[in-house]
């Protein structure tokens, strides 16, 4: 069992969430969602599960937009109990599902958005692999993928090893391998989004901008891995999903959220054109213990169906854990 599971059970019963609530109260939970379903399919949040969760922050936190906050903690302020809401990619679930319940609960959210999806002008490459898997019982694998995928995994374990192996190549190389996939398979790989893979669109943005309680941001155009963009492609990415979110929508975005966004997807070379592009800020996608530490580099805790884990993270136990165990380390020294 780890310490984190640890302390939720043995602390549970004895009141230990309110506990973990006080100590965690000057840590901000930065969340990030993705898509949301009636039902909870594979890779979703369902509904209910989702204004479960919204129900529950509105009720014993204080939900607050992320420009709102990082705008706070540079002025040396950080609210009490603070919880943002992110939601990636930008797919048209979150108008039909997120947002309505957002605006029940009045809680804001940052939605960041692949401009080029929007657009229509592409859809994303791990949906195709997704939307591959959805019609082949087996599938065949070209030779050069790693020897470790084994074809008889569920679906999901599968995706999430193609995936994983795309994630080492570079953009154009990836693109080209999911193209072979599809054509050693005999699956027509479609020019656009299909059905259950949409974007939302511009006129739908602009109503939750009217709102007022949606925060837009950028994805960037594609949501290729930065680092692995020359430099022209790098600011392409960056500059031009700045330009089409102004164009179609009248905002001046300061905030970009790294495709993947994990510690490998950026670095200092896209920290310093992203500052020269005209953001302000950039936001990974890992927990911190300071999320707001580098604002070039804010910490979020992924959101699952899984309602434990959205206690822990929720409450604040995580972050006592994770506490713990940096104090534990340090008394090694």
């Amino acid at each position: 069992m780890t310490l984190n599971n640890f302390i939720y059970k043995v602390s549970k019963p004895l009141g230990g969430l309110q506990v973990a609530r006080f100590l965690a109260r000057n840590h901000p939970r930065i969340l990030m969602y993705h898509r949301i379903s009636p039902d909870g399919s594979p890779g979703t949040i369902s509904v209910d599960q989702f204004r479960k969760q919204m129900k529950l922050i509105k009720r014993s936190f204080n939900p607050i937009s992320l420009s709102n906050l990082i705008e706070l903690h540079e002025q040396g302020i950080t609210p009490k109990h603070a919880v943002a809401v992110t939601f990636d990619d930008g797919y048209s679930d979150f108008a039909e599902y997120a947002f309505p319940i957002l605006q029940e609960e009045g809680i804001p959210a940052t939605l960041f958005i692949t401009t080029g999806f929007v657009n229509g002008d592409v859809w994303l490459w791990p949906d195709k692999i997704k939307f591959l898997l959805s019609k082949k019982s087996q599938i065949k694998i070209p030779s050069k993928l790693d020897d470790d995928i084994r074809l008889e995994e569920s679906s999901i374990s599968l995706w999430k090893d193609i995936s994983n192996y795309c994630l080492t190549l570079d953009n154009l190389v990836k693109e080209a391998y999911i193209s072979d996939l599809f054509s050693l398979n005999d699956v027509c790989l479609p020019e656009y989004a299909p059905e259950g893979f949409e974007a939302v669109g511009w006129e739908q943005l602009n109503r939750f901008i009217e709102g007022g309680s949606v925060d837009i941001g950028s994805h960037t155009c594609t949501h290729p891995v930065l680092t692995r963009l020359s430099l022209s492609e790098l600011r392409y990415e960056l500059m031009f999903s700045k330009k089409s979110i102004y164009c179609n929508l009248g905002v001046d975005v300061s905030i970009l959220c790294y495709p993947n966004g994990t510690k490998f997807d950026f670095n200092d070379k896209v920290k310093r054109e992203l500052l020269n592009s005209g953001y302000k800020y950039g936001v990974a996608a890992y927990p911190t213990l300071d999320p707001l530490d580098d604002v070039l580099s804010v910490g979020r805790y992924s959101v699952d169906k899984d309602l434990e884990r959205f206690t822990k993270t929720i409450f604040g136990i995580s972050y006592v854990a994770a506490m713990f165990r940096r104090s534990m380390s340090s008394d090694e020294y």
